[in-house]
């Protein structure tokens, strides 16, 4: 993975103008919602669905739910849920480190904004978040490509071994799941490409360069 460590150049030109959205220790926050989502989910599993964004109970009234839907579990594991929430922390927290708090911030809004959109759009339900989640996830693997971490505390994996391996999954979801299910995939991930595309070029384009001028070289 081509590692990136600087935000987009345009989005330090919207720090002054909206930099009151910054959001120090995000990470709290997304973990406090999971922490409080598992807790109900477990109590009853119906609150999936009193939790879940759910357009046409938007529209009837529910406004709630256009929150509350960050709180749905992302697994229902104890131990497997222990991990999830030390990760999350963990990487929002990375991100933070690396581009303060309103570049966080506005990367989660905007991944925020487009499943929001997306789903109130076509009426598509979201009933897990785990692409919200990978979107972080893969920012902070863009970031921090060798960075160790313990699978299940003690497994260790690098983060660009796992994002190639959740980029597998979000490949074979595409492949399995109908054309509204790849319209959101796609929809979701041009957050992470928006931040992250235009440096991946340019560096493919350096290191093109590099390869010719070393061609020409030896020639």
């Amino acid at each position: 993975m081509i590692r990136s460590t600087s935000a987009p150049k345009w989005l330090n030109r919207l720090e002054r103008p909206l930099g009151w959205i910054a959001v120090p220790q995000l990470g709290v926050i997304l973990v406090t919602l999971q922490a409080i989502g598992y807790f109900f989910v477990m109590t009853n599993s119906e609150w999936v669905a009193n939790l879940a964004l759910i357009p046409e109970a938007v529209r009837r009234g529910e406004a709630w739910r256009l929150i509350t839907f960050l709180a749905l579990p992302l697994s229902s594991s104890p131990i497997w849920m222990l991990f999830i929430l030390m990760f999350l922390y963990s990487i929002v927290n990375s991100l933070e480190r690396e581009w303060g708090a309103f570049r966080t911030t506005f990367y989660v809004l905007f991944s925020y904004f487009l499943t929001v959109a997306f789903s109130m759009a076509f009426d598509y339900p979201i009933l897990q978040i785990g692409h919200f989640q990978s979107t972080l996830f893969l920012a902070a693997a863009s970031l921090f490509p060798e960075m160790e971490i313990r699978i299940f505390f003690f497994i260790p994996a690098k983060m660009k071994w796992l994002a190639a391996l959740s980029g597998v999954f979000i490949l074979l979801e595409m492949i399995r799941g109908s054309w509204l299910d790849r319209a959101y995939i796609l929809c979701i991930y041009s957050s992470f490409i928006v931040f992250f595309g235009p440096a991946a070029l340019a560096s493919v384009r350096q290191i093109l360069r590099r390869r010719k001028y070393q061609r020409d070289l030896r020639d």
